[in-house]
């Protein structure tokens, strides 16, 4: 069939861009009218107060609230889900960007508009967040500071490193998330619980990640070192804490800002590991900051951490929004978008269509 087609059609670069523009357009259109259809869904479902809003489709309003938090990668703020991307410049194009990491995590966490509470599993959720965080770095800036790593943005240089990514080209990197207290519009299922709870935030490590002192000048204690004997077997280096090889790590870097310590999850009075050193004193940790740091929590008992009802995604209705917007601002945006799609698709097609026309000397 390619070959009769290649009879009627002659193959070039035209060609080719022509049949590209047709199937992004048609994409374009069709995916307008999702949208679209979306936005009717939107305006037909009425909200609804949490202590009356019944089983299926629902939209709410409120402020987002939970017991547990865990700190955004890049800002360092208690939050309830974040999503912070990475992208790096291409070689000689000043707009074309490659994207190099893109890192979403969430806790199930509640809305209340003062009338109740509902649990959110914010899990397939479309997120139009509001951005905390954007910031471009020249590639220079990386290896003029190469020499003196604290001079790098701490959590941004633990970002880059968790990820793999080498600074040779400009970098820019953006971080959205949901915090206490945040307004929140969400429209969603609420169904029963299929075992949804609340939990604390737990890395794949066997450490627990401390929120950084909001006063980056405060001093803390010195980490713990950890020395290794010459004759160190390999078995007794695996035997050693996943918290203690991430310390480890920072220390060979040259790491010693607290705020890239906890940045990676490990306490920066906790542990350090050297090798072949002579033992140093232990000092003794901050509890006094971490005890007013916990008490600044809201406590579990204020919360159903089980509750027999969540908002989520459905299984038989896909529409699940989490917006900063309220129902309004977000119908509104999504309105114009879907405009966009719809008709700015079939100009693309059309164009398309005109150009292969014209390959086929039909015009």
């Amino acid at each position: 069939m390619a070959v009769c087609l290649s009879l009627f059609i002659p193959i070039n670069d035209l060609t080719i861009l022509s049949a590209v523009a047709i199937a992004g357009g048609l994409y374009f259109f069709v995916s307008g009218f999702r949208l679209l259809a979306r936005k009717r869904l939107l305006l037909t479902t009425p909200t609804s107060k949490i202590r009356s809003a019944s089983m299926g489709l629902v939209e709410v309003n409120g402020m987002a609230a939970g017991p547990y938090t865990m700190p955004a990668p890049i800002t360092g703020k208690p939050c309830f889900l974040y999503h912070t991307t990475a992208w790096q410049q291409r070689d000689g194009k000043k707009e074309d960007w490659d994207k190099v990491a893109d890192e979403t995590l969430h806790l199930p966490f509640f809305i209340d508009d003062l009338t109740g509470q509902l649990l959110v599993e914010p899990l397939g959720a479309d997120l139009d967040l509001h951005r905390d965080f954007r910031e471009e770095y020249a590639a220079s800036f990386f290896s003029s500071n190469f020499s003196n790593p604290d001079e790098v943005p701490p959590r941004v240089s633990v970002f880059l490193s968790r990820h793999g990514i080498a600074p040779a080209r400009r970098l820019r990197i953006e971080e959205r998330s949901i915090k206490p207290e945040d307004a929140l519009f969400i429209a969603g299922t609420l169904t029963e619980n299929p075992g949804v709870q609340v939990r604390s935030f737990s890395p794949r490590s066997d450490y627990s990640h401390r929120t950084a002192p909001n006063n980056s000048s405060e001093q803390l204690p010195a980490p713990e070192i950890i020395r290794l004997p010459n004759g160190s077997s390999p078995s007794s280096t695996q035997e050693m804490s996943q918290q203690a090889k991430i310390a480890a790590a920072l220390t060979r870097a040259g790491i010693t800002k607290s705020e890239a310590w906890s940045a990676a999850g490990v306490p920066y009075q906790t542990i350090a590991v050297e090798e072949n050193a002579p033992p140093a004193p232990v000092f003794a940790d901050n509890s006094a900051h971490n005890s007013a740091h916990d008490e600044a929590q809201p406590k579990p008992s204020d919360f159903n951490l089980s509750p027999p009802v969540v908002l989520m995604k459905g299984a038989n209705n896909p529409t699940f929004v989490i917006s900063f917007r309220s129902q309004k601002e977000f119908v509104s945006a999504l309105a114009w978008k879907s405009a966009a799609m719809v008709w700015g698709g079939a100009a693309i097609t059309l164009l398309g269509l005109y150009m292969l026309l014209l390959q086929m000397e039909l015009l």
